[in-house]
């Protein structure tokens, strides 16, 4: 590399693995491999154990193609950590491009994976070298952003790359792009399974002669499969239990109690983690010639395969035997993850060092691990985090940890917090109030941590939390110097509008004002940025309440109190809202620079908004029933199918709900909305409630169902008379319009007993008559797409005016006034989507109402 030394992450990380020294010739097989290589993309999915990596080699090798071999594992599952990876193989099979390179060493990588990967695939120099991409155990890469991502991300390699995808599980549905010929592209169990003249080749290559009836018993007793036609030949022995196949059976009879006690022992120990180098096989076994002892068993049989460097990994089903082993034998098992843990730990591998401490079960000394994972894992996606997060959470931590370290509590409310699952942020926010003295003794670090779970627990209004603080602040003897919240993965958790973040601030809309309290309460937490906040606050809710003017002036002193060394979210919060007061009073010019400059600024600090800036685009495009940019926002790679909303991706939801209206997929819209509308009462976020309430309320009547339209909206207008909150309705205009004349019309009868005021329904209705003049609506769509009916008078009206009369001869001709006639001939301009006679003609012509 010129001018500068390879990165170390290169070597040979990204090699594929060793093939064993003997190997089962399988020609037809590789035929098979061969042809499917002509697409471009091959796709292995079979069950563990049937030799997908050992015929993936095969074919490898017989190919000669340069191969990056990643395999993966659970905790790859985040797009920032599997691009990451993706892009580094990438990368080392061209070690002085430059270009490549910055693009990888970018701190914004993380932030937007998927874009960087694409972007250093289009750095490439051309190369007349073939390749080969293999991407081992996709079946442990769970995340839907990562699967739907990964075909558009593949079909950008050079025409000289092949890959190869190895799975346990069935093709995904995602993937049926890059297939044009599902027989030859897919290879499954049953192509892996070896054929009986298969069997007595293998073992004739180590050999051993077998005769045909011994080959046919070696098949039924193993069904072909390679890792126990593997076990069976290595051993030396034929017999079969009689009861089928099982490989931890077969392995432990004809190979395991057959080896020296010192090999087992070694390979129980190193099986409590899930790859390995010499230096962690010496500290886990004891002894000192580890690294012989992995390559005697890597070359000698598959059990055990060099992933890269010197770094092993056990055969799945070899782990998941010497695993139950290690709890049948009664190892100390967790003697040997507090030395896994420690050994991680002392090589800056925070994450590993925090799950092995875990799994230890000691959990006395946990707040070290603990500290160091949270200021070690920054990321600027949230959501990326928070999948980050997950595997710490796939199964429960026992009763006894949380006893042993309270500061556990810490943790699990800030994942639940973020995952919205508020039954189990309650349960872990109570325990640390609880606990909040033995919490201290860890450090006030923790305290403001539990502070900062606290400050967005929605079981309690802000005016009570200030009240309930002194038992926080007496524990804190000095504030993390820029602000906690502001330290960590994220203090708007990536969300555009400031107040409705972390938290649905609305309580601050209610009298009395206490936003003055927070600045000797929660706004240490917060350091600088706490400045331009309180004005923004204020902000966002005199928007809310449609008091322009005032928003307006208080906005220029939220951007006097903002500054470039603010943390760039909290700028962007602001930008936003600077955005949407501009749109809204029709400042367009200014609002559409406003725009570029967020634009600009996420594309170069921030690009982990990008999501939320695509949603808030669409959002104002949809406005008008916009169907190409409907189905431009469902095809983002980051919009996947949600059965839970989480609270990082909410917003987005509702651009997703909005462009499934547009686009007339009622069904899949109401399911988000009632998601939505259930998130933001169990999370008491008000806004949200109610923007899923309107949202609900359009669908009903967009299906003709009226009278619950209409009371959908009276409930929201109630939940937001209160605040006196006026946009989140208003802001729908032609789609909630005719809505709020039948709620208004309800609300008139003798018979309605509910909180609503005339006064506060006008100005709703004011302001949505408003927005309906410069929007046409959610449903505009939807509407020019229905037969269009006209009535006979208004089909007159357009024939007379296709032959040449005008109002004053028309009437004459019908004995209508002529206002009547304009109000007939408006309401058929309406109806086919004009706005003159002409056009009014012309499309009458075209669907056959006149001749």
């Amino acid at each position: 590399m010129t001018g500068q030394e390879t990165p170390v992450f290169l070597n040979d990380k990204f090699t594929p693995n060793l093939l064993p020294e003997v190997c089962a010739p399988r020609q037809a097989l590789l035929k098979k491999y061969m042809h499917a290589a002509q697409f471009r993309f091959i796709y292995v999915g079979a069950q563990a154990g049937s030799g997908k990596t050992v015929s993936s080699l095969l074919w490898l090798n017989s190919c000669e193609r340069r191969t990056i071999w990643i395999g993966l594992d659970s905790y790859d599952n985040a797009p920032s950590v599997f691009y990451k990876q993706l892009a580094t193989g990438l990368y080392s099979l061209q070690p002085d491009n430059n270009a490549m390179r910055a693009v990888l060493v970018d701190p914004d990588f993380s932030a937007s994976p998927v874009e960087h990967t694409i972007q250093l695939i289009a750095e490439m120099e051309p190369q007349e070298e073939a390749f080969a991409l293999v991407l081992d155990d996709l079946h442990l890469i769970t995340n839907a952003e990562i699967i739907k991502s990964l075909p558009a991300v593949i079909k950008r390699l050079p025409f000289s790359f092949v890959t190869l995808i190895l799975s346990r599980h069935i093709i995904p549905d995602e993937f049926s792009t890059l297939v044009r010929d599902p027989q030859s592209q897919i290879i499954t169990s049953r192509q892996l399974r070896f054929t009986e003249a298969e069997i007595l080749r293998y073992f004739e290559s180590l050999g051993r002669t077998l005769t045909a009836e011994e080959a046919n018993f070696v098949y039924l007793a193993t069904d072909g499969w390679a890792i126990g036609i593997n076990a069976m030949a290595k051993s030396g022995q034929l017999q079969d239990e009689g009861e089928g196949y099982d490989f931890a059976r077969y392995f432990k009879t004809q190979l395991w109690d057959n080896w020296e006690q010192d090999l087992r022992d070694f390979c129980l120990a190193t099986a409590v983690v899930d790859e390995f180098d010499p230096e962690l096989a010496n500290v886990l076994s004891g002894r000192e010639d580890a690294a012989s002892v992995m390559e005697h068993l890597s070359r000698t049989n598959s059990f055990l395969s060099l992933l890269h460097g010197n770094t092993y990994r056990y055969h799945h089903l070899f782990q998941d035997f010497l695993r139950e082993r290690l709890v049948q034998e009664r190892v100390d098992v967790g003697g040997l993850y507090k030395t896994a843990a420690l050994y991680y730990r002392d090589h800056s591998d925070y994450t590993r060092a925090l799950k092995f401490s875990l799994d230890s079960g000691d959990f006395k000394n946990i707040d070290t691990y603990l500290y160091l994972f949270l200021f070690e894992n920054h990321r600027g996606s949230v959501a990326d985090y928070a999948e980050f997060l997950r595997p710490f959470f796939e199964k429960d931590f026992p009763r006894h940890a949380y006893r042993e370290s309270p500061v556990l509590h810490v943790l699990s409310a800030w994942y639940y917090y973020l995952t919205s699952r508020h039954r189990e942020f309650a349960e872990h926010m109570d325990a640390i109030m609880l606990h909040l003295p033995k919490i201290a003794k860890t450090g006030s670090t923790f305290v403001e941590f539990s502070m900062l779970a606290f400050s967005v627990d929605y079981r309690t209004t802000i005016h009570k939390k200030i009240k309930q603080f002194s038992m926080f602040g007496r524990f804190v003897k000095k504030y993390t110097p820029e602000g906690l919240a502001t330290s960590i993965a994220s203090f708007t958790h990536n969300l555009p509008y400031m107040h409705r973040s972390n938290f649905d601030y609305s309580d601050l809309a209610l009298p009395p004002d206490v936003l003055d309290d927070i600045d000797h309460t929660f706004a240490p937490l917060l350091g600088a940025e706490w400045v331009y906040i309180k004005p923004g606050i204020r902000t966002c809710f005199l928007y809310e309440q449609n008091r322009m003017e005032e928003a307006a002036r208080m906005l220029r002193t939220t951007l006097d109190c903002l500054s470039d060394k603010n943390k760039t979210e909290g700028r962007i919060c602001v930008i936003v809202l600077q955005h949407s007061i501009l749109w809204q009073t029709g400042n367009m010019k200014e609002a559409d620079t406003v725009l570029t400059g967020l634009s600009n600024l996420v594309a170069t600090e921030a690009q982990f908004f990008v999501p939320n800036l695509k949603a808030y685009t669409a959002k104002l495009a949809l406005l008008d029933g916009n169907a190409a940019a409907a189905r431009e926002w469902l095809d983002n790679y980051f919009v996947v199918d949600m059965e839970h909303v989480e609270l990082f991706r909410a917003f987005q939801h509702f651009t997703t709900a909005r462009a499934y209206i547009t686009l007339g997929e009622f069904a899949e819209a109401r399911r988000y909305l009632l998601l939505l509308r259930e998130y933001g009462e169990n999370l008491n976020r008000p806004l949200d409630a109610a923007e899923a309430g309107v949202l609900l309320s359009v669908l009903d009547w967009i299906e003709g169902n009226k009278k619950e339209a209409a009371r959908t909206l009276l409930a929201v207008l109630e939940d937001m008379q209160p605040y006196e909150f006026i946009r989140i309705i208003a802001d729908e205009g032609a789609a909630v319009l005719p809505i709020l004349k039948k709620a208004a019309a309800l609300m008139e009868k003798e018979d309605y007993r509910g909180p609503l005021k005339r006064q506060f329904m006008s100005e709703v209705l004011l302001a949505a008559h408003a927005m309906s003049k410069c929007h046409k609506g959610i449903a505009a769509q939807l509407d020019s797409r229905r037969p269009v009916k006209l009535s006979k008078q208004q089909t007159l009206m357009l024939s007379l005016l296709s032959q040449g009369y005008k109002n004053a001869e028309i009437s004459d001709i019908t004995g209508l006034a002529i206002p009547t006639i304009k109000s007939h001939t408006s309401i058929a301009y309406h109806k086919l989507g004009v706005n003159n006679a002409l056009d009014a003609v012309l499309k009458a012509r075209e669907l056959g109402f006149i001749d």
